[in-house]
C-alpha cells in the first residue's frame, strides 16, 4: 500500500507523540469549554458517545479533542480518522484543527495531516489505493452521479426491451440504491414482492452491474459498499487501516445507514478507540437510509462505552429552547436531554394562522419587513418548509413586496450544461472505459453523430468487450457509419488521444487541454437559449478556478483528485451564507445553520407530519416520531424569533381544500407562544392605525393616490401601525393590492 510508506510510519513523532511545539497548550484548549464540553474533550481511551444536543458547541468539541489526543495523548496526526457528512462540514473541521495544531506550511488545509472527510470522500481515497484488489476495476475508476446513473439506466431499459416511460429511470435507480444500502444490514432483509415489475428492476439491476464494471465505474453507493467488500473479504487490507488509525471519530453519527454502521465497526476493529457524536433527535434521513438504531444501541454496541450529554445551548433564546424541549419530548425513540442556554429569555415564539398559502406568504414577507426595519439584515432571515411546493406563493410574496431571497438548491452549478459537458470530457481523459461520458460528449461541440450511429458503434464495442472510446482505435469500428457522423467519429477519436494527454496534469492544466481541444466559442453558441453565452461564459472561468484552487490545496491530487471532489460536492456544500438575501429550504436542508429570524410555513397536519412519509411507512408511529423531529431541526435554527404559520385552506396539486393545524402545535408550551389567528391580525390591524403618524400620515380612505408601478387608484382601506401600516388599493389597471405603507411611496392626488 502506497500510503503506508516506511517513512511515515517510523517518523520520531509517529512513534514517540512527540508534542508539536506550535500546537496551543492544554490550558489553551480548555479555556471556555463548560465542564461537559470539557468532560468530552479528556475522556479516555475506549468507545465515547456525546449526545450533542443543536448549538451546544459538537464541532469544537470534536476538534479540540483532535487537538488533545494529538498533543497530550502521543496521537500523531495520520493515526486520526475523523469523518463528517458534508465537505463542508471537513473543510470547517480541518482548518479548526490547523489552528489548534499548525502543521507545516505544506500541509495547511489538511486537518495537521488527520484523515479528516465525508464517509465517501474516504471511502474513495482507500480505493484509490486498494481497488485493484476486486476483479475488473483500476484505480482510474469514474465515480458517476445520480444524472450518470438514471441515463446508463435509461439506456439499458430501452436495450432490453421495455418501455422507459412505464419503467422509468429515476424509480428503478432509487430502488436500486435501496437495495444495495440494504446490504449493509445483518438482519437478511431484502427487497422483494414477487411482482412483474420487480423482475424487470432485477433484470436491469443485473446488467447495470455488468456495465458499470465494464465501464470501470463506481456509483455513490458502491464507494461505500466496494470499500465494505474488501474490508469483508481481504483482512490484511481491514487490519492494515484498523492497525493505522488508533482513534476513529465520527460525527453526526445520527445520520448513519447500516453500511456505514459497518465500516466504522471495522475501522475501530483493532484498537477499539471511537467516538461517536450525535443527537437521536435530529435523525431526519430515514428516508435516504440512515438507521436511529446506530446511535440508540451504541452502548449495546460497544459495552463499557462512556456517554456524555452536552445540553448547553449557545445559539438559541430560552423561549425558543423552551418551546423545542416540549415537542421533541413526546417522542420515544430518545436519549433524554433538555437543552438550557444562560442567555436571555427572549420573545415568545410567534404561531400565526392564516387564510390561504397566499395570505401566509405575505405574513411571512411583512414579519420579515419588519425584522429589518428593526435593524436586522435580510441575511439573518430563512424561511423553513417540509415541500418544495410551498415554496411558490413564498417567492411570489417576497418577489412583490422586493425582499431579496436565495433559493438553496445545493447543486445548481454543476448541474449546468457546460460544466456536465467538462467533467464528462475529464473524466473520459481519465477513463477511456467510462461509455456514459462518452455519450455524452460525443457531440460536443455537434458532429452530427446521430442515436443510429451511436448504437452501431456500441454494438461493435459490446461484441469486442471494448468500451465505445476504446472501440474507436480499431481499424473496423467505422465501417457500418456513412456520411457526417463517420467523419464525426474520426475527429472525436482524435481529440481522444489529445485527451489522453492530460491524464497526470494538475487539474487547472488538465482543464486547459480540455478547453484547447474544443471550439469554445462554437460550443458554447450551441448551447445559447437565446440569453447569450457570457453566463455560461463565466461559469467555465469559475470551474477553472475552481481547479486551480484544488491544485493549490491538493497539489498531489492531479486530476484524479480533482474530478473525486467534484463528484462528491452535496447539497449543503453549494450554500453561501453571506449574502444579505433571505434563504429559502426545505426543513431537510436547514440541518447544521442557523439564523437570527425563522419561519416555519405549513405546519399542518398533512404536510408535517408529511401525509406520504406517514401512510407509506412500514409504521407508521416511527415515521411521525422522524417528521416530529424534522419540525425540532427546524424551532432549533432560530438564534432570536422563530415565526410558525399555517393556513386554514390550502391549494394541492389538482385543487384545493381546507386543512387542519399540525398536531405538533399543540405540544408547544402555551407560556412561550404567542397564538394570533384572524381575529387577533383584524383587531390589531383595524384598531392600531394612526393617519397622523409614520408612513401612512396624510392618507385616509377614498383618497386617490399614485403609485410608481401600479399607477393611479383608490384607497379602500387603511390597518396596522407604524411599519406594520398598511393600505388596500384599488388600482385602475392593476387591481385591488394590499401594501405595506412604509415602502409603497404612495403620492395623494386629490388635494
Amino acid at each position: 500500500m502506497d500510503w503506508l510508506d516506511l517513512k511515515e510510519a517510523t517518523a520520531p513523532s509517529a512513534l514517540s507523540g512527540a508534542p508539536n511545539a506550535d500546537a496551543v497548550a492544554e490550558s489553551q484548549l480548555l479555556e471556555g469549554l463548560n465542564d461537559a464540553q470539557r468532560e468530552a474533550v479528556l475522556a479516555g481511551s475506549g468507545p465515547l458517545l456525546i449526545v450533542a444536543g443543536p448549538g451546544s458547541g459538537k464541532t469544537r468539541v470534536v476538534t479540540t479533542r483532535i487537538a488533545h489526543l494529538v498533543t497530550q495523548r502521543g496521537i500523531a496526526p495520520w493515526e486520526i480518522l475523523a469523518i463528517t457528512f458534508t465537505n463542508k462540514a471537513a473543510k470547517e473541521m480541518r482548518e479548526r484543527v490547523d489552528r489548534l495544531i499548525p502543521p507545516p506550511e505544506a500541509e495547511q488545509g489538511r486537518g495537521g495531516g488527520s484523515w479528516i472527510g465525508t464517509f465517501h470522500s474516504m471511502c474513495a481515497r482507500i480505493l484509490r489505493r486498494e481497488i485493484d484488489v476486486l476483479e475488473g476495476y483500476t484505480r482510474d475508476f469514474s465515480i458517476h452521479d445520480t444524472g450518470d446513473r438514471n441515463n446508463l439506466i435509461k439506456t439499458i431499459v430501452k436495450d432490453l426491451g421495455f418501455d422507459p416511460k412505464q419503467f422509468r429511470a429515476p424509480q428503478i435507480g432509487s430502488w436500486i440504491s435501496a437495495r444495495k444500502n440494504r446490504r449493509g444490514r445483518d438482519d437478511g432483509f431484502e427487497l422483494s414482492d414477487g411482482s412483474m415489475e420487480e423482475d424487470v428492476f432485477l433484470a436491469v439491476e443485473k446488467k447495470y452491474r455488468e456495465r458499470m464494471r465494464q465501464q470501470n465505474a463506481l456509483d455513490f453507493d458502491d464507494l461505500l459498499l466496494k470499500v465494505l467488500e474488501i474490508f469483508d473479504h481481504h483482512h490484511g487490507v481491514r487490519d492494515a487501516y484498523a492497525r493505522r488509525f488508533r482513534q476513529v471519530l465520527v460525527d453526526e453519527y445520527q445520520d448513519t445507514n447500516r453500511v456505514q454502521y459497518r465500516l466504522v465497526k471495522h475501522f475501530a476493529s483493532f484498537h477499539g478507540n471511537l467516538t461517536v457524536c450525535g443527537d437521536p433527535d435530529q435523525s431526519i434521513y430515514a428516508w435516504r437510509g440512515a438507521d436511529i438504531r446506530n446511535i440508540l444501541d451504541f452502548e449495546e454496541d460497544y459495552p463499557g462505552a462512556q456517554t456524555v450529554r452536552l445540553e448547553q445551548n449557545y445559539r438559541s433564546t430560552g423561549r425558543i429552547l423552551e418551546a423545542a424541549n416540549a415537542v421533541i419530548s413526546n417522542n420515544t425513540a430518545r436519549k433524554d436531554k433538555d437543552l438550557f442556554t444562560d442567555g436571555e429569555q427572549g420573545e415568545r415564539v410567534v404561531v400565526i394562522e392564516c387564510g390561504d398559502e397566499n395570505d401566509e406568504a405575505r405574513e411571512i414577507a411583512a414579519q420579515i419587513r419588519s425584522h429589518v426595519a428593526r435593524g436586522g439584515n435580510y441575511g439573518d432571515c430563512a424561511v423553513l418548509y417540509r415541500a418544495g411546493f410551498l415554496q411558490r406563493a413564498i417567492e411570489a410574496a417576497l418577489r412583490y413586496d422586493a425582499v431579496p431571497y436565495q433559493v438553496v438548491a445545493g447543486l445548481e452549478f454543476y448541474q449546468r450544461k457546460e460544466i456536465k459537458d467538462l467533467v464528462a470530457l475529464l473524466r473520459l481523459a481519465l477513463n477511456p472505459a467510462d461509455d456514459v461520458a462518452f455519450v455524452r460528449v460525443v457531440n460536443t461541440p455537434a458532429r452530427g453523430v446521430g442515436d443510429t450511429s451511436l448504437a452501431r458503434l456500441a454494438h461493435f464495442a459490446q461484441e469486442r468487450g471494448l468500451s465505445m472510446a476504446n472501440a474507436l482505435g480499431e481499424a473496423d469500428a467505422l465501417n457500418e457509419i456513412r456520411g457526417r457522423a463517420k467523419k464525426g467519429l474520426a475527429e472525436f477519436a482524435g481529440a481522444l488521444e489529445e485527451l489522453a494527454l492530460a491524464r497526470e496534469l494538475d487539474a487547472a492544466v488538465a482543464l486547459d487541454v480540455v478547453l484547447e481541444s474544443l471550439d469554445v466559442d462554437r460550443w458554447l453558441a450551441e448551447m445559447d437559449d437565446g440569453s447569450g453565452t457570457a453566463d455560461r461564459a463565466a461559469n467555465v472561468e469559475e470551474f477553472r478556478a475552481f481547479a486551480s484552487d484544488y491544485d493549490e490545496r491538493s497539489p498531489e491530487g492531479k486530476l484524479r483528485g480533482f474530478l473525486e471532489e467534484v463528484a462528491l460536492v452535496s447539497d449543503t456544500d453549494a450554500y453561501e451564507g453571506d449574502e444579505d438575501r433571505v434563504k429559502l429550504m426545505t426543513l431537510h436542508a436547514c440541518k447544521g445553520l442557523e439564523f437570527r429570524f425563522v419561519a416555519i410555513a405549513g405546519v399542518e397536519d398533512e404536510l408535517l407530519p408529511h401525509e406520504r412519509a406517514v401512510d407509506e411507512a412500514a409504521d407508521p408511529d416511527v415515521a411521525i416520531e422522524e417528521e416530529r423531529r424534522l419540525f425540532y431541526v427546524g424551532i432549533t435554527r432560530a438564534k432570536e424569533r422563530l415565526l410558525v404559520t399555517y393556513t386554514t385552506y390550502r391549494s394541492f396539486f389538482g385543487g384545493g381544500r381546507p386543512v387542519l393545524p399540525s398536531r405538533y402545535l399543540r405540544e408547544l408550551p402555551e407560556a412561550e407562544i404567542e397564538g394570533v389567528g384572524p381575529e387577533e391580525r383584524e383587531e390589531e390591524a383595524l384598531g392600531a392605525f394612526d393617519p397622523a403618524k409614520g408612513a401612512g400620515a396624510g392618507l385616509e380612505v377614498g383618497a386617490i393616490v399614485m403609485h410608481p408601478h401600479f399607477g393611479r387608484g383608490k384607497i379602500e382601506q387603511l390597518t396596522g401601525a407604524g411599519i406594520n401600516a398598511r393600505a388596500t388599493v384599488d388600482f385602475v389597471r392593476e387591481g385591488r393590492k394590499q401594501l405595506l405603507l412604509q415602502y409603497a411611496s404612495l403620492e395623494r392626488l386629490d388635494r
